[in-house]
C-alpha cells in the first residue's frame, strides 16, 4: 500500500530526537546538483547542520519568547507577522521561505504535523496509533505521514490539546475536545492506557462537505424515492431515527433530511455533543453538551449533559427538536417528548439493525439505573416512532442506506426500501402505511405557513 506522504519526520521542535530534522517536512535547501546552500552561518556556529525549522525557532524563541508560550492568545497577525521576519532572517530562497512559513503557522497556530490532514477536504477521519498516522479519504483508511516514534506520537497529542488550553496528563488518560479552528472532534487516550502508544481519533468536520440531499444521491448513499420518503415524513412530521455504526453518515443523512423536511419559518433546536449538523435554517437553535452525566466537579466547571439541555430545550418553544445522537438517558427523554409533541423530531442512535432499538434503550434505562419496565419502553416506542432508516459503510468504503423501516404499532418492522447487493441501489419493498400517509397529509406546512403556538 502506498504511503500517503513522502514526508518521514526526523524530529526538530518541539518534537526533538537526536539529530533528525523535525517532523512536519525536510524543506533542507538544495541546489540543482544536489548541494545544501542553506543560510549563511559561520563554520564554528552552532546553527551548523540545524534546519531552517530549527534556526527559524530559536529566531523566535529568541526575539518572541512570550509569542511561544501561548501563541493561540496573541492575535493572529501578530503571529503570523513574528513569523514572517523569523523567515526573512534564514535568507531563504521563495519555495523554501513558503514551505517553513507554512511549517511555522502549523506548529505555532495549528495541528502540527497533522494540519495538511486538517486542510484536506477530502480526508473525513486522522488516526494516530504511536508514531503511525492513518487517514480515511472515501470510507477507506490508508496510511499517512509517519512520525517516526510512539514518543513523537505523544508530543503531537501534548501539542493538540495545549492548542486548546488542556493538559496531556495519566489522571486525566481519555480527553474529548472540539478543535476550536474547524469544529473537527478530537479523542484521545494516553500512552498509559495504550501499551501500543497514544491513540488519537480525529473525526474532521469539513466545511466543504457539508452535503446537502442532492450530494448524497450523487454519491448513492439512496435513491430519489428513498429520499423523497424521508423528506416527505420529515415535512409531515412523523418522528424519525437513523440508525447505524459510527462512521456510517447517520449526520449527513440527518442534516440532509432537515434541510428538505423542514420550513424556513420553524424554530429547530439541535443538540449535539459537538456541532456538526451546521444546518442552514434561519430559525436555528444549536446547542452543545456531553454525552455522559457530569461529575460534580465538571458540573462546578459548567459541564452539562445532552440530558439538561434536552429538559431544558423543552421550555424553549420549538416547532422542531432534531438531536445528533441518542446514547444516555436523553433517549429515555426523547420517548417521552415524542408522546406529548405533535411530532416531526428527528435523531440517530448506533443500531446493528432497527430491530434492536427497544433492546438499546432497555439497556440504556438498566445502565443509568432509570428502572424502566421492558415493556413499558416497548409500548413508547410503537406508539412514536414512524420510521428507522439504517445506514452502512460497506467493505468498499461505500456508505449507503441498507433499509427504511416502517414501525407499526403492534411492533412490527415493516421494509419499505432494502439494499439490493447485487444492483447496488436502493429498491422499493413496500409501500408507506395508510395511517401514515393521511397523518403525513394532514401535518405537512406549506412554506411561509403559521408556526404552531408551541411545544
Amino acid at each position: 500500500m502506498a504511503i500517503e506522504s513522502p514526508m518521514v519526520p526526523r524530529g526538530g521542535h518541539p518534537f526533538r530526537e537526536g539529530e533528525r530534522t523535525n517532523p512536519w517536512e525536510s524543506i533542507e535547501r538544495q541546489t540543482p546538483s544536489g548541494v545544501n546552500v542553506g543560510p549563511t552561518v559561520q563554520a564554528d556556529s552552532p546553527l551548523v547542520g540545524q534546519s531552517p525549522f530549527d534556526r527559524a525557532f530559536q529566531w523566535l524563541d529568541a526575539h518572541h519568547r512570550g509569542l511561544l508560550a501561548n501563541p493561540r492568545g496573541v492575535d493572529g497577525v501578530v503571529v503570523r507577522t513574528a513569523i514572517h521576519q523569523a523567515v526573512m532572517a534564514q535568507n531563504l530562497r521563495k519555495p523554501e521561505a513558503e514551505a517553513l512559513t507554512e511549517q511555522l503557522a502549523d506548529h505555532l497556530l495549528g495541528a502540527g504535523p497533522l494540519a495538511m490532514y486538517f486542510r484536506d477536504p477530502s480526508v473525513t477521519e486522522i488516526l494516530v496509533n504511536g508514531g503511525q498516522v492513518f487517514i480515511e479519504r472515501n470510507g477507506r483508511l490508508r496510511p499517512g505521514v509517519a512520525l517516526g516514534t510512539a514518543e513523537q506520537g505523544i508530543e503531537v497529542a501534548q501539542h493538540l490539546a495545549r492548542m486548546e488550553g488542556l493538559e496531556y496528563r495519566d489522571i486525566d488518560p481519555f480527553m474529548n475536545f472540539t478543535w476550536s479552528a474547524d469544529g473537527s472532534r478530537v479523542n484521545i487516550v494516553h500512552h498509559k492506557k495504550a501499551p501500543s502508544g497514544v491513540a488519537i481519533s480525529i473525526r474532521k468536520r469539513n466545511q466543504e462537505r457539508a452535503l446537502d440531499m442532492p450530494d448524497l444521491l450523487e454519491a448513492g448513499m439512496l435513491s430519489i424515492a428513498a429520499a423523497d420518503l424521508l423528506e416527505k415524513a420529515m415535512s409531515g412530521r412523523l418522528n424519525l431515527i437513523l440508525s447505524g455504526p459510527p462512521g456510517a453518515g447517520k449526520t449527513s443523512l440527518i442534516r440532509a433530511v432537515a434541510i428538505r423536511g423542514i420550513t424556513p419559518t420553524e424554530r429547530v433546536i439541535t443538540l449535539e455533543d459537538t456541532a456538526e449538523l451546521r444546518l442552514p435554517l434561519p430559525h436555528l437553535v444549536s446547542l452543545v453538551g456531553q454525552t455522559d452525566r457530569p461529575t460534580e466537579e465538571e458540573r462546578r466547571r459548567g459541564a452539562v449533559s445532552i440530558q439538561d439541555l434536552f429538559r431544558n430545550a423543552l421550555r424553549m418553544r420549538y416547532d422542531r427538536l432534531i438531536i445528533g445522537e441518542l446514547r444516555g438517558p436523553e433517549a429515555l427523554d426523547f420517548l417521552e417528548a415524542a408522546m406529548s409533541s405533535e411530532g416531526g423530531m428527528l435523531t440517530s442512535m448506533h443500531l446493528y439493525t432497527p430491530e434492536l432499538l427497544v433492546d438499546r434503550l432497555y439497556q440504556i434505562s438498566h445502565k443509568y439505573q432509570m428502572g424502566m419496565p421492558y415493556d413499558l419502553i416497548q409500548r413508547m416506542v410503537f406508539g412514536t416512532v414512524a420510521l428507522i432508516a439504517q445506514v452502512e459503510r460497506d467493505t468498499h468504503g461505500h456508505r449507503h442506506v441498507r433499509q427504511i423501516v416502517e414501525v407499526e404499532r403492534d411492533g412490527a418492522m415493516r421494509p419499505l426500501f432494502q439494499w439490493d447487493p447485487d444492483r447496488r441501489e436502493l429498491a422499493c419493498v413496500g409501500e408507506l402505511s395508510d395511517a401514515r400517509q393521511a397523518w403525513i397529509a394532514e401535518h405537512t406546512r406549506a412554506p411561509g405557513a403559521p408556526q404552531a403556538k408551541g411545544a
